[in-house]
C-alpha cells in the first residue's frame, strides 16, 4: 500500500488497526498549497521548480505542478506533500477542518510551513504556532537537532537556507522518530520562486546564487523525507495521535 492510498483510506475513516505503511509502486508526486485564506499565499512556480530539481538530482517520479486545496476539500488525503505559507494572520480552521488535518499528518501526510514575511515577528508567525498547539497539544513546536533526518535525506546540510538566512534551525512538531509537521522561517518558497520567462523573482539574501542553490538542495530533502520517513517502524506515532485525540 503507497502512501496515497493510505491517506484515501483515512479520509474515508476506513483505516484498520495494524496497517503499515510502505512506499510500494511508485506514484506521481507533486505539491498541494493549502488555501487558509486571507494571510496565506500561493507560489505555483516555486514548487514547479522544487519538483523539476526533483526529477532532475533523484529517481522520484513526479508532476511537476502544484494544485490549491482546502481542508473541507474531498481530494486533499490525494497529496503527500502539502504547503502552507504566508505572511500574515489567517483564520484558525474549524474543529471539524482540524480534525481532518489531524488525521492527515496521523496517516502519513506531511506538512511544510513556510513563513515569507521575513519579519522577526509576524502575525502569520503567531498563528502558526497557535494552530499547532490546537493539532498537538501535548507535542511543542521545537527547533530540529542538527542531525535530524531532514538536513541528511539526500543532500548534507548544516542548516535550512531560503530567500534568508536568518534562523538557524527548522522547527517542527516531532512524534517519535517521525516529524510530519516542519516550519521554516527563511522564506524557502521565496528563493524557489521564478517568473514566466524564467527568472528568479527574489535576490536570496546574504548569499546571493550560492544560498539559492542550499535552499534548492533543503527543498529536495523535505520532498525526499516526506517521502522516505521510516512510516512502518514509527506506525506507533499513529497510535499515540489517535489515542490523544485533543483538539
Amino acid at each position: 500500500m503507497n502512501r496515497r492510498e493510505l491517506l484515501m483510506l483515512a479520509s474515508a475513516g476506513l483505516m484498520l488497526p495494524g496497517t503499515a505503511l510502505g512506499l510500494g509502486e511508485a506514484t506521481l508526486v507533486d505539491v498541494a498549497e493549502l488555501d487558509l485564506g486571507s494571510g496565506t499565499t500561493s507560489r505555483p512556480q516555486a514548487w514547479k521548480r522544487l519538483l523539476y530539481e526533483l526529477i532532475h538530482s533523484t529517481s522520484v517520479e513526479c508532476r511537476p505542478e502544484s494544485v490549491q486545496v482546502s481542508l473541507a476539500d474531498p481530494d486533499f488525503f490525494q497529496h503527500p506533500f502539502t504547503v502552507l505559507l504566508g505572511d500574515g494572520k489567517f483564520d484558525m480552521p474549524s474543529d471539524e477542518h482540524l480534525e481532518q488535518l489531524h488525521r492527515y499528518l496521523s496517516y502519513g501526510g506531511f506538512l511544510f510551513i513556510d513563513e515569507t514575511s521575513g519579519a522577526e515577528v509576524s502575525p502569520f508567525d503567531d498563528q502558526v504556532r497557535a494552530l499547532c498547539d490546537r493539532l498537538f497539544p501535548t507535542r511543542p513546536l521545537a527547533p530540529l537537532p542538527a542531525d535530524h533526518s531532514v538536513y541528511r535525506a539526500f543532500f548534507l546540510l548544516d542548516r535550512p537556507l531560503g530567500r534568508l538566512a536568518r534562523h538557524r534551525h527548522l522547527e517542527g512538531v516531532t512524534i517519535g522518530n517521525l516529524t510530519p509537521l516542519i516550519y521554516c522561517r527563511n522564506d524557502l518558497s521565496g528563493a524557489l520562486e521564478r517568473r514566466a520567462d524564467g527568472g528568479h523573482v527574489n535576490p536570496c539574501t546574504p548569499g546571493g546564487e550560492r544560498q539559492r542553490r542550499e535552499a534548492i538542495k533543503l527543498g529536495i530533502n523535505l520532498m525526499l523525507y516526506c517521502l522516505t520517513a521510516n512510516y512502518k517502524k514509527d506506525q506507533v506515532h499513529v497510535r499515540e495521535l489517535m489515542e490523544q485525540n485533543k483538539l
